[in-house]
This record gives C-alpha cells, sequence and structure tokens, in this order.
C-alpha cells in the first residue's frame, strides 16, 4: 500500500509539475505574443510618422519651387515693361526724324520734289 501510495504521489507531483511546465510555457509565449505586438504597434507607428514627415518635406520642396517661379515671373514681367518702354522710345516719331537728319543726312524734301499720283 506505501509502495501505491508513493506512486499516486509520485504521479500527482509529475502532473502537477507537467502542469506548471505548462502553464510558464504558454506565459512565456504570451509574453513573447506580447512583445511582438508592441514592436509591431511600434513600427506603425513610426511608418506613419516616416510618412507624414516625408509629406511635410514633399509640401516645403513645392512650395520652394512656386516661390522661385514667381521670382522669375516678376523678373520676366520687370523685362518686359522695359522692353515696352525702349520700343515706344525707338517708335517715336522725334528719334526717327532725328536719325534720318543728323545719321542719314537726309533733308525734308522741296515743294517741287513731290510726285502726286492719281489712282483710278
Amino acid at each position: 500500500m506505501v509502495v501505491a501510495e508513493r506512486e499516486l504521489q509520485r504521479r500527482s507531483f509529475y502532473r502537477e509539475e507537467a502542469y506548471q511546465r505548462e502553464i510558464h510555457r504558454r506565459q512565456q509565449k504570451s509574453h513573447s505574443n506580447h512583445k511582438l505586438r508592441y514592436i509591431l504597434r511600434l513600427a506603425v507607428i513610426a511608418l506613419l510618422l516616416f510618412a507624414v514627415l516625408y509629406r511635410f518635406s514633399v509640401i516645403t520642396e513645392y512650395q520652394y519651387r512656386i516661390e522661385k517661379l514667381q521670382s522669375e515671373i516678376e523678373d520676366i514681367s520687370m523685362q518686359n515693361e522695359r522692353l515696352r518702354v525702349e520700343i515706344a522710345s525707338l517708335k517715336s516719331i522725334a528719334r526717327i526724324e532725328d536719325i534720318a537728319i543728323n545719321k542719314l543726312n537726309m533733308k525734308e524734301p522741296d515743294n517741287r520734289q513731290f510726285i502726286y499720283l492719281n489712282s483710278k
């Protein structure tokens, strides 16, 4: 009887030990799953932050390009205005007359140098 009791105690002890090992193994697995979930959450947050920062960098780059193009537009507009003024001064009748008389040695025609044509 004593042997049977000892055998029963030994089996009970081993079952309890196996049960404790199983509980410990499940807790470790649960703990590692918890760590994995935590790491995945951190990775997702890091990716989202990276995406936001990337978008801000793209927006900043486009703003820089827009400002540069606006500056070029202003420069070209000023150049156009200067050219319009220059064209107007070059087209002036007084300037053309001055060049004709002084540089090209032209004179105004006399009354006898006029020729009238009749259109039929």
